[in-house]
Parts: C-alpha cells; structure tokens; sequence
C-alpha cells in the first residue's frame, strides 16, 4: 500500500508543478486528460483485473456527469458533496446493471454488446429528455468548483483537477496493491478454480463492477466542472471506443497503462489536430494500428520487455502455518456421512452417463473410483464438488444438504478439488496461489481489502509443499512450472482452504512410475495423520493398489462393484468390462 501512496503523493507534486509551469489552456488540456485517464483506470480495474469487457463503461461516467451538473447549476457552493453523490450514483449504476446481467454469466462477447448498447441508448433518452437533460445541446454554464463561497480561478481549478483526477487512479492501485486484487487477476485467468476455492466470483465481479462504476462517476463529475457542459454525447459511440483504445494501448491490467495511454493518444490527437487539421484522425488511427500490430500485450508492457525494464511486482504473500482451525472433523463425533450420493443421474442429450448411482462415505478412508473410459467418473466427481448438477438424485456432504449448488458452496461445506488438467492461476507466483486458496471460504471482497498479505495454510497443504519442493519456488509463476509441480500444485491449493473431503482427479496423470508411487506414499500420510478423507480418479493400477482402502468400480453409468483392491482384482465382472480396455 505504501507504494501506492507513495506514487500517488509523486505524481500529485509532478501535476501541480506542470501545471503551474504549463500555459492555461495546456494546463487545462492536462486535468481534462487525466479525467479521461481516470475513465480508463476504472474499465482497466473491470476490464484488465476482472475480465469484465465493459464498452458501456459510460453509463456510469455520464449519469453521474449530469447528476453534478444538476446539483452544481441548484448550489454552486455544494462542489464537494457533489464528487461524493456522483461517485454513488455511479457505484449504483454499475451495480443495478451488474446485479441485472453477470447474475446470467454472460459471455464477454454479451457482455460487451450489451453494455454498449445500454450506452447508446441511454444517448437516444438524453437527446428526447429536454426537460432533464436540455436535449441535443445539453446543460451549459455549469459553475466550477467552488470554494469558501467562491468559485475557483482557472489555474486553481486545473490544479484541483488534476489533483483528485490521480487520487482516485491513486485510490484504485491501492485496492489491486491489496489481496483482493490478486483474487481479481484469479478471476479473470481461471474462473472455473476460483469458485471451486470457495469464491462467489459474481458477487465479487458485481463488486469490481460496482468499484469501477464509482470510479467512473467521479470522472464524470469532474469532468462537468473542467468542461461546465455535458450533453448527450457523454453516452456516444467515439468516446465509448476511446476508452478501450486507451486502456488497450496502453497496457490493460496495469493501473499506469491507462493513465499512459490516455494522455498520450490525447495530447498526440491535440498536436495532430494543430499541425495537421485534415488527417489528424487518420494518423491518429495509423498509430493506433501500428502500436497494437507491434505491441500487441500494451505499450506498458511492452516496452518493459524491450527494454527489460523491472515490471511492478506484485506482493508475495507469506505463507503461516495455520494452528487456529481443524482440517477434518473427527470421526468419534461425526454422526452424519462424510458425503452420500444418492440416485444420481446425468444425463447429456439421449446419452445417460451416470444412471441411478449411489455412492457413500461413512468414515474418513482413501477410495478410488476407476472403470474404462466414458463410465462417468469425472463427472460424478464433478457432481460431488458441485461443478456440474444432476438431473435427479441428491448429494449430502458433511451433514449439509448440496443438491444443485453452486461449486462455492460445496468449497464453503468442506469440498476442496483438484481437476483431471491443472488449474491453476498461470499469471500469479506459487505463493500466491496457495495464498488465494487459503482465503477462499472465508473472505468476502472488502475483507480481503482490508486483510493483510498474511495466509494461514493448514499442515497438510505446507507438507504437500515441503514434500514436494514447492516450497522453493514460492515465488515462481505458476504458469512457469512443469507438468508434475503443476499436479502438486494444485493438490496444494484443495488442501489449503477448508477442505475437509479431497476430491482429486487422476493427481498422476503425466508422472513417472516412481513419482507416482511417490505420490500414493504422501498420500497416504497425509489421510492417516489428518484423518482426511480423499476420493480419486485413476487409471494407474500400480498407484491404486499402493494408495487404496477402497475401490468403487464404474462402468456404463452404474456402480459395478465396490469392495478393496484385492476384491475388485478377483472380481470377474470387471475382469469382463477391462478386457480389451487400456486400464
């Protein structure tokens, strides 16, 4: 958080020398374009940390510009509760929209549309709406920012600007400096592996969403007092585009890319318009053209890696062992099941994959769940964390009713899992990962931006990682490491929330024959210390028969035999449906 401050407080003293040292108009040129800039750092803090492609992020911005516009023509003298209400209003907005459509899961594609022609629609109301909006020409002679009774000289009110224009980019790279932000940048990588962390990850998009409507509504106000007018045109089309033009030039997910972005295309657009009045917006669009063709990840970005400049790190967090809440529940007070699965079926189209399957867990024990390829096991493992639904049976887990849940909540009830291909958040450090799994069932948006960096990782999650050497490589990207350390990884990570039945599907796949024995010798340790009960998927015979106390066979959609590895190896029935299969 310093660091932010520290930026913030830098670029402030930088803006108050430039502009005194600037001429009046380029000093009122450098506030309007660090509103513009402002616009931008709250679609980068949906767009480029959440992955919420907002082209409606006007909606916000130019509701709130009319709504100071409003109260500064009614008191003048009310500047500052003016910032305040547009601010909320724009929070508002930009929660009624999201509440309304990321409640759907959109596709980004839907999203974007969607919000732009919110947008452009919004403009069609203002241009009709003369009684509010003073219609095509808009609301002119807006006061400036008042102060003491008095309004702000010219150079004064430019300073002011520009002053608050980078405390609010200020105030949004303190939030992506805190937790919150990495869950933000797990959000927009793995959607899928966050809520299966525990993450309610619409509420937390309707949060950003929100975050960057207040955002945006701030601009907005500042910009009716840098311009005193606004008119519908606030909602249109050009400027809607330019704020993703600036937030992508520049580098989205970056915080300083916008800001960069904005005030360079701008101040280039001003200088081109001057020198070269009847191309300016052709060669505006040229250099557009060439800096996405050659810098395709953002000017930010991208010259640091021409230049191998240092990138801004993000914090690592610290990894403590966690002594303040149990694992597992104990067996010699548990009087419910540790899950049943009762009457399942899935079905997809005509295909039935899983047909009446009953599968339970009484005590904690380490079961595998094999049979040929198509006979359902994912998908009841998916079933029993919650990532896909049945169309009839039910599912308890831990003595709480799971039926048609989302995956978070089967994450909050105790379900920790671990998918048949790694996912992982590639963009974030080792640390971070198991760091993000730690808070998931626990955190809610603004606690996460309250909390430190500290993570308290349960025994089996930090054994997992000294076991496997991770513990040297906290600081690695994820997305950086092999195929094997990817598997621990991600075992890690179940086992570092609340887990309190691992499900784990095919953890050896791509390993060697020795790591895979490996791997069945630390997990039994890891059930017979913590009592955790764990249910794989494997194919690996050799791993089955070194990890097992139980083996539930599938096989078309039905539980074909359930006994230990001994008894399922004698089994002739699934000596029968194996002949001929790769087991």
């Amino acid at each position: 958080m310093s660091r932010a401050l520290t930026v913030g407080a830098v670029s402030a003293v930088a803006a108050i020398a430039m502009s005194a040292a600037l001429s009046g108009f380029r000093a009122g040129q450098l506030s309007l374009f660090l509103i513009f800039a402002v616009l931008a750092v709250s679609l980068d803090f949906v767009w480029g940390y959440t992955g919420i492609l907002s082209l409606g992020q006007l909606l916000p911005f130019g509701i709130a510009a009319y709504t100071a516009a409003k109260i500064a023509t009614a008191a003048p003298s009310l500047s500052v509760p003016a910032l305040i209400v547009a601010a909320i209003v724009g929070a508002a907005i930009a929660a009624g929209v999201g509440v309304a459509m990321l409640r759907r899961r959109p596709t980004a594609v839907v999203v974007g549309l969607l919000t732009l022609v919110l947008s452009l629609t919004l403009e069609q109301i203002a241009e009709q709406w003369r009684d509010v909006t003073g219609g095509f020409n808009g609301l002119t002679g807006v006061p400036r920012i008042g102060a003491f009774g008095t309004q702000l000289p010219d150079a004064a009110q430019d300073i002011g600007i520009s002053v608050l224009a980078l405390g609010a980019i200020t105030v949004v790279g303190v939030l992506v400096s805190r937790p919150i932000g990495a869950v933000l940048v797990g959000i927009r990588s793995n959607e899928r592996r966050m809520e299966a962390l525990g993450y309610d990850t619409v509420r937390i998009k309707i949060w950003a969403f929100t975050v960057g409507g207040a955002v945006a509504g701030f601009a907005g106000a500042l910009y009716v007092y840098r311009t005193s007018f606004v008119s519908p045109q606030i909602f249109g089309f050009a400027l809607a585009t330019n704020v993703v033009l600036w937030t992508l030039v520049g580098g989205r997910g970056t915080i300083v890319g916008p800001v960069i972005g904005a005030l360079a295309i701008n101040f280039a657009s001003a200088t081109l318009a001057d020198v070269w009045l009847q191309y300016w917006t052709l060669a505006t669009g040229v250099i557009f053209v060439l800096v996405v063709v050659v810098m395709p990840h953002g000017l930010v970005p991208s010259l640091q890696r021409l230049f191998r400049l240092p990138t801004a790190r993000r914090r690592q967090p610290r990894l403590v062992r966690s002594d303040s809440h149990a694992v597992t529940t104990s067996p010699s007070v548990r009087r419910t099941a540790i899950f049943e699965a009762v009457d399942v079926e899935k079905n997809f189209g005509f295909f039935r994959l899983l047909d009446g399957v009953t599968l339970t867990m009484d005590e904690p024990e380490l079961r595998c769940l094999i049979g040929p390829n198509g006979a359902g096991k994912s998908t009841l493992l998916d079933i029993l964390g919650g990532q896909q639904g049945c169309q009839a049976g039910t599912v308890e887990v831990l003595g709480h009713e799971c039926t048609g849940r989302r995956p978070w909540e089967f994450a909050r009830h105790g379900v920790s899992r671990k998918f048949q291909s790694p996912q992982l958040i590639g963009d974030l450090s080792v640390a971070a990962n198991v760091a993000i799994a730690a808070w998931g069932t626990r955190s809610s948006p603004w606690s996460l931006v309250r909390s430190s960096w500290n993570a308290h990782i349960p025994q089996p999650a930090l054994e997992i990682l000294e076991r496997t050497g991770l513990d040297e490589l906290l600081e690695t990207p994820a997305g950086e490491l092999s195929h094997g350390d990817k598997q621990w990884l991600e075992i890690a990570m179940a086992a570092a929330g609340e887990c309190r039945l691992l499900l784990l599907d095919e953890p050896t796949a791509g390993m060697t024959v020795a790591e895979s024995l490996d791997a069945a010798a630390l997990l039994r340790e890891l059930h017979a210390e913590h009592r955790l009960p764990i249910v794989i998927v494997e194919h690996d015979m050799a791993f089955i028969r070194a990890v097992a106390d139980r083996v539930t066979v599938l096989a078309r959609g039905s539980v074909l035999a359930d006994g230990t590895v001994a008894e399922i190896e004698s089994n002739p029935d699934v000596h029968a449906i194996y002949s001929g299969v790769d087991g």
